[in-house]
């Protein structure tokens, strides 16, 4: 009946917490140094080891998912093996005509303006910046819109 480590972890107090959750099922298990890190912050260098039996490691994995809101990592598909879809219809009213935004093209009339602006006012570097923030709200912005109710995502 040999050990094997099923996860490592940075703080006594994480890895004990994942040690009562497999007891809690059934799982024998236990931490391992625990009293190599820095006292004050119980940081381990090379990490805090949590073992179990191997028969039970295939169950201690499990466990730990779905502690970690993996519950069903294992069974997911990758998104290899299916194409990207657009969305075919509006989330919130369920129509059909949805059309992606063009974000870019907004971006690069926003950029010119400011470059413009920021050039004439010989503020280049303050330009460049609002430009970059420009460029985040932009990439952040929904791509998304429903043509039947105006919502974007």
């Amino acid at each position: 009946m040999a050990l094997v480590t099923v996860m490592t972890f940075t703080r006594v107090h994480e890895a004990e917490l994942a040690r009562t959750a497999l007891e809690a099922e059934g799982i024998p298990a236990v931490v391992l140094d625990r009293f190599t890190g820095d006292r004050f912050f119980e940081n381990a260098p090379k990490g805090i080891r949590l073992q179990v039996n191997e028969e039970d490691a295939e169950d201690a994995d499990a466990v730990l998912n779905r502690m970690a809101g993996l519950g069903d990592a294992e069974y997911v598909t990758p998104s290899d093996e299916l194409p990207w879809q657009p969305p075919d219809a509006c989330p919130n009213c369920g129509a059909p005509d949805v059309a992606r935004r063009q974000k870019w093209v907004a971006f690069f009339i926003v950029a010119a303006f400011v470059f413009a602006i920021s050039y004439m006012q010989d503020a280049t570097l303050l330009g460049f910046f609002i430009v970059a923030a420009s460029a985040v709200f932009f990439l952040v912005a929904p791509t998304w819109r429903c043509r039947e109710c105006g919502h974007t995502w």
